[in-house]
């Protein structure tokens, strides 16, 4: 694994919750965008933009499933000023509704 990558994944890792875009990593990394999506799909077969999406995904179904945050508030932990962008942004990369992922996974449905 291209030591450029091994960089990369702890830079998501640290920064998910804030940086969103593709080229925000690109400029931690001192690389260009292109440069670092060309690696990128290379070695992972994902887009740079997935990487970072299904980071924030994991973590948005570990809280719904974890806490009795409201969506709102998990939404704004992860970076996003508007709830209803998150339900969307959930539901197309998870194919189901956070609160729908909640009731029938998470704390919710344990309760």
């Amino acid at each position: 694994e291209p030591f450029v990558l091994q960089k990369l994944k702890d830079a998501i890792e640290a920064h998910y919750r804030t940086k969103h875009s593709a080229s925000d990593y690109a400029e931690m990394l001192n690389i260009t965008p292109k440069a670092l999506a060309k690696i990128t799909k290379a070695y992972f077969q994902k887009t740079l933009t997935d990487l970072i999406s299904d980071r924030i995904v994991i973590e948005a179904k570990r809280e719904l499933y974890l806490s009795a945050k409201s969506i709102k508030e998990i939404a704004y932990e992860l970076g996003f000023d508007d709830e209803f962008y998150f339900s969307r942004f959930f539901k197309k990369r998870a194919d189901i509704s956070p609160q729908y992922y909640r009731d029938t996974v998470g704390f919710a449905a344990a309760v």
